[in-house]
């Protein structure tokens, strides 16, 4: 993996921009390069560029995401994203684009295009193309992905900085939850500092539908690993889970909730932490981040009024159980699904 270091860089929000980035940072004539911005979601600048034959993606992290609240977040995440991205190469192979370059002083990375024609999982789902088997896939992939960390006990150090996480995950989501919530801040605030607790296997941290591409060839490709660090695998397994049911509200059918329950069977056998990634603190979090995608600060898109007030209620609910496994939080959205 290639690194470059040289003066700062501006940000890489206009065709301009970029164009100088390639020739400085890559020593690339931008002469003739097609550049598409992508949406990359609230947290970066990502841009695709074709260049005689050549296809890459440059992925920038913002310092202030594109959000209506107020969210900061240090840039300097970007380099613990390259470096997960080379370690889930090495250990998981075919589960990343591979890292091409690493230009620190941009806060960006450089890395190969996913195939033609590959599409985020989540596209699917709101289409409400509900496969089991991709279901099944993701959480396989999960499992080893937790499986093949915790065997490699010296990762610790490489991601020992939680800061991200915390910054990104449980300030905005958990934390800014309780703010508008008081009679539920004490729970997730508990939940908050157990997600937080000294880690066992490399946690990916934003492990969602957004992030994992579906390719023509039927396999995934995950991206976004600017959280990751080491530390508690049942917040992966829970924000997973948390996207899938957010879907079964808006669709209000039972597909997304079998597709929630074949994903994590199918990590229970591929992982080795599964009773402790999939347990009670598990289905907590699960409550707690469909709370926080409804009244955090990044809420997901694609909910009516309704359908926040039934995650609200239904979360609400399932927080006030001190011990709610994933499988029981599952059977309580089926059934407040049913009846809404």
């Amino acid at each position: 993996m290639a690194s470059s270091s040289s003066s700062p860089i501006g940000l890489l929000t206009d065709d301009t921009a970029v164009r100088a980035f390639l020739a400085t940072s890559m020593g690339v004539d931008p002469a003739g390069a097609e550049i598409e911005f992508l949406s990359g979601g609230v947290s970066s600048a990502v841009v695709r560029v074709e260049v005689r034959g050549d296809c890459f993606v440059v992925k920038q992290a913002l310092p202030q995401l594109k959000v209506e609240a107020t969210w900061l977040s240090r840039p300097e995440r970007s380099g613990i994203e390259a470096r997960c991205a080379e370690v889930l190469e090495r250990l998981v192979p075919g589960s990343v684009p591979r890292v091409l370059r690493v230009v620190p002083e941009a806060h960006a990375f450089v890395m190969e295009c996913a195939p033609a024609g590959s599409e985020t999982w989540k596209a699917q789902l709101m289409r409400g193309v509900v496969a089991l088997e991709m279901a099944r896939s993701a959480g396989t992939l999960l499992g080893r992905i937790h499986s093949t960390t915790v065997a490699e006990p010296s990762l610790a150090a490489d991601f020992a900085d939680t800061s991200f996480f915390t910054e990104l995950r449980i300030e905005p989501y958990l934390q800014h939850a309780a703010s508008r919530h008081p009679e539920l801040a004490e729970r997730l605030g508990e939940l908050g500092a157990m997600a937080s607790e000294p880690g066992i296997c490399l946690v990916h941290g934003d492990y969602s539908p957004k992030n994992l591409l579906v390719t023509p060839a039927g396999g995934l490709l995950l991206l976004d690993h600017e959280v990751a660090h080491w530390g508690q695998p049942s917040f992966d397994v829970a924000f997973a889970l948390s996207h899938l049911c957010l879907k079964a509200v808006r669709h209000r059918g039972g597909r997304h909730l079998d597709a929630s329950m074949a994903f994590l069977e199918s990590y229970r056998a591929a992982s080795s932490v599964a009773d402790a990634a999939a347990g009670t603190l598990c289905g907590g979090l699960l409550a707690g981040l469909m709370l926080a995608r409804v009244d955090g600060k990044s809420p997901v898109e694609y909910l009516a009024d309704g359908d926040k007030d039934l995650v609200r209620a239904l979360a609400g609910r399932i927080l006030r159980d001190p011990a709610p496994v994933p499988e029981a939080v599952l059977a309580a959205v089926g059934e407040g699904v049913a009846d809404a």
